[in-house]
């Protein structure tokens, strides 16, 4: 008997099914009995026609009790799945073969379930990655400081140690500040003011401020410009940031003396961007993985954010960011939609640069 228990929807669509069966039933016979001048006919016609609508409503019961025992079991299995949802189990799914017009609803709930596992293990994934990669200069410093205290080292010791501070402190204060641009671009609370901006120019301001770097690793930082400006249409501040990034990772994974070269153009109407170098090159199963985020394939250090943010930012503001390598050569290429037709006009022709540090 517990089989033919019904819940309330189940209730419904039996009591429908009935309902309109025996209304059917009622229709008919009244049609024959009163209307059609049955009234006057035989006493087994119209017991024939009460057996029929008997029989008929007893089919329609079963047929109903049958169909929604069946809905009932599938929107059961939609709400314990949706439950499992809702405490964090994203692993149960619905098998679309049994659940009959439900299936479309199955198949919207299978794939919104996909994309929840999908976030939730990217999720985790990033908080283990960023605790890692806060753990490690924090353990270094707090190892320094009891040195510092415990030890008496040596002017050139302690010297040395204040170096490896310093350097452990500009390593967090870059990963705070990347951690923070990748919260703001999850949360789509980072606004892009895309106007025109000078490629050019930029890429010249920011190739200033490595020379020094560039300078005590040995390297040649070397600037090539056309004699037109070249003008994009982007956010000056997120595209200033893309080539810092291109040019910290440059000068950060190859080898000290290496020949890093920023190039501007246009091609295919597009503004575009490259910062090269004369490195090993990068192995085409890295070139794969090297935009994902917290992904390094060498010891050189960094928390491997610098390229997934310059490659978000690139997207936010409809441009992309590829990579191209071969042995003894890398190059980053920024594309960028191009500015407006007056503001291209506008580009005054100069003398083309080619700078070196």
């Amino acid at each position: 008997m517990g089989r033919l228990r019904l819940t309330t929807l189940g209730s419904r669509i039996t009591v429908t099914a009935v309902g309109i069966c025996l209304g059917t039933v009622v229709v008919i016979y009244l049609y024959t009995v009163t209307i059609a001048g049955g009234a006057s006919g035989l006493s087994s016609v119209k017991l024939q026609i009460v057996i029929g609508g008997l029989i008929a409503t007893a089919i329609a019961t079963l047929l109903g009790v049958y169909y929604a025992q069946t809905t009932v079991g599938n929107v059961r299995r939609l709400q314990e799945a949706a439950n499992k949802v809702a405490d964090g189990n994203f692993e149960t799914t619905i098998p679309v073969a049994s659940v009959g017009q439900l299936a479309p609803l199955a198949r919207t709930f299978n794939e919104m379930q996909r994309r929840l596992a999908e976030l939730d293990s990217a999720r985790k994934q990033f908080i283990a990655n960023a605790s890692h990669e806060l753990r490690t200069p924090i353990f270094s410093l707090g190892g320094f400081v009891e040195l510092l205290d415990e030890e008496n080292p040596s002017p050139e010791e302690r010297a040395e140690f204040v170096r490896t501070m310093r350097q452990q402190i500009e390593r967090l204060t870059k990963l705070t500040a990347d951690l923070l641009d990748l919260s703001q671009l999850d949360a789509g609370a980072m606004v892009m003011r895309a106007r025109s901006v000078d490629l050019s120019g930029l890429a010249r301001e920011v190739t200033k401020e490595f020379s020094a770097r560039a300078g005590l690793r040995g390297s040649r930082l070397e600037l090539r410009t056309p004699e037109r400006s070249v003008i994009a249409r982007g956010d000056p501040d997120r595209v200033r940031q893309i080539i810092r990034i291109l040019l910290d990772n440059a000068l950060t994974h190859t080898p000290e003396g290496t020949e890093v070269t920023v190039t501007t153009y246009s091609a295919n109407r597009r503004a575009e961007l490259t910062v090269s170098d004369e490195g090993e090159g990068i192995p085409q199963r890295v070139q794969n993985r090297i935009f994902e985020r917290f992904y390094t394939a060498d010891s050189a250090g960094g928390s491997g954010l610098g390229l997934a943010i310059a490659s978000e930012l690139a997207q936010r503001m409809q441009g992309r960011i590829t990579i191209s390598s071969s042995r003894r050569f890398t190059a980053f290429t920024l594309d960028l939609p191009p500015a407006r037709q007056e503001a291209l006009a506008a580009a005054e022709p100069r003398a083309g640069t080619r700078a070196a540090t």
